[in-house]
């Protein structure tokens, strides 16, 4: 191929080393002109996990790619100037991955046996690629490195977003709470909040936003925000999920939502107002009593459609009753027979710790206990977390 033409491609001059005023050094004029120009049509395959990779490397000169895991599953696209298999240069391990053609893609090839011919000639050639591999290799470490880092920032944001200690709550007279949430990456889209709306009211709420890792956690940061400034004005609990929503949905072009089930609590008389925004129904004790899932209707969910109304329900929490709230990484954790643990299972993990209900620190972390007991070391797919309620 035209040398002169590929050095011009960003990636192949960085890769390279090429500088534009600089004239091509010998060892990369032979290798850019050994390689073969190769098209391949959409659905075919590139390069095939397992498959020998004695067909050396490609550089994409145009159109766009999936690569597949051994599963199937797309984990990367590559497009215009990225590099397939240059691995395959130099060690004769069987390809990773399926990198499959979506489009009409042409491709520079350079195959392992020329690569070799042409460097047996010129050793500098292959002491040159392996120090461009060296510096593409640290430049993807340090960037993970980087990534890493953002993540752990971003977890310590969150993390701070959420209450931890409960112990001014609790000091109050008549109830008793505690919360826990468990991201299923370094970063989730679930949380939960309390917080005193005056000193006779109590607001407390638990929710999910769709998806998973920074765009969540950044969505669920606007909801509760959003939420608690204006929850916190005394604004009656429907109006305050109407304008959360609103506000939600103001320039929302990912189209995220959140489910949500917000509750105020008058604490002299255990009345609370709820509005449930497309949330799963939390489970309710009644002193003496078994824990029963609740039978209510739901709203749409917030950040979906602007202008909604949302209904405010009521129930009144007596001494000695109890509410559990969770989201559905509770109910859809799943075992190694990929079973669900389901609303039934949870109902019956509940009432099999009634006589620790009363003690809401101890009861979350036992239910943390069965959800882990159920799962039996399968992943942890999506957030989980609870918040617990007994009225004293």
């Amino acid at each position: 191929m035209n040398a002169e033409i590929l050095r011009h491609i960003p990636t192949i001059a960085e890769f390279f080393k090429i500088k534009n005023d600089k004239p091509l050094a010998e060892g990369t004029r032979q290798l850019l002109e050994a390689m073969e120009e190769k098209t391949f049509q959409a659905g075919q395959n590139i390069v095939t996990v397992g498959a020998d990779s004695s067909d050396g490397m490609y550089i994409i000169l145009s159109g766009n790619t999936d690569v597949l895991s051994n599963k199937g599953e797309r984990i990367n696209v590559l497009g215009a100037g990225d590099f397939i298999g240059e691995l395959g240069l130099i060690n004769d391990d069987v390809r990773g991955a399926t990198v499959r053609a979506t489009t009409e893609v042409v491709c520079a090839n350079i195959s392992r046996d020329l690569f070799e011919e042409i460097a047996s000639k010129n050793r500098k050639i292959y002491g040159s690629f392996m120090n461009m591999l060296y510096t593409k290799t640290t430049k993807l470490v340090t960037e993970q490195q980087r990534i890493k880092s953002e993540l752990a920032i971003a977890t310590t944001i969150q993390d701070g977003c959420l209450e931890h200690d409960f112990s001014e709550f609790n000091k109050l007279s008549n109830i008793e709470l505690h919360a826990a949430m468990r991201p299923a990456k370094e970063v989730g889209g679930d949380f939960y909040d309390v917080f005193m709306i005056d000193r006779n009211h109590l607001c407390f709420l638990i929710a999910d936003v769709s998806g998973k890792g920074v765009p969540a956690a950044l969505f669920m940061t606007m909801a509760k925000t959003h939420i608690k400034n204006f929850a916190s004005v005394g604004m009656p609990l429907s109006e305050v999920m109407f304008r959360a929503n609103n506000a939600l949905c103001y320039k929302n072009e990912q189209g995220m939502f959140v489910t949500a089930f917000v509750c105020v609590m008058d604490l002299d008389t255990g009345d609370v107002t709820y509005v449930n925004a497309g949330h799963n129904p939390p489970f309710v004790k009644r002193c003496g009593d078994f824990f029963g899932m609740m039978n209510i209707k739901a709203n749409l969910v917030l950040g979906m459609m602007e202008e909604m109304k949302y209904k405010e329900e009521h129930l009144t929490l007596s001494k000695g009753d109890t509410i559990y709230m969770y989201t559905d990484g509770v109910t859809e954790a799943l075992n190694p027979k990929q079973e669900f643990l389901g609303d039934d299972r949870l109902g019956e993990m509940l009432n099999a710790h009634s006589d620790e209900a009363g003690d809401t620190k101890t009861f979350v972390e036992k239910m943390f206990e069965e959800v882990d007991g159920f799962a039996d070391g399968e992943q942890q797919a999506d957030d989980i977390t609870m918040l617990y309620l007994s009225r004293m």
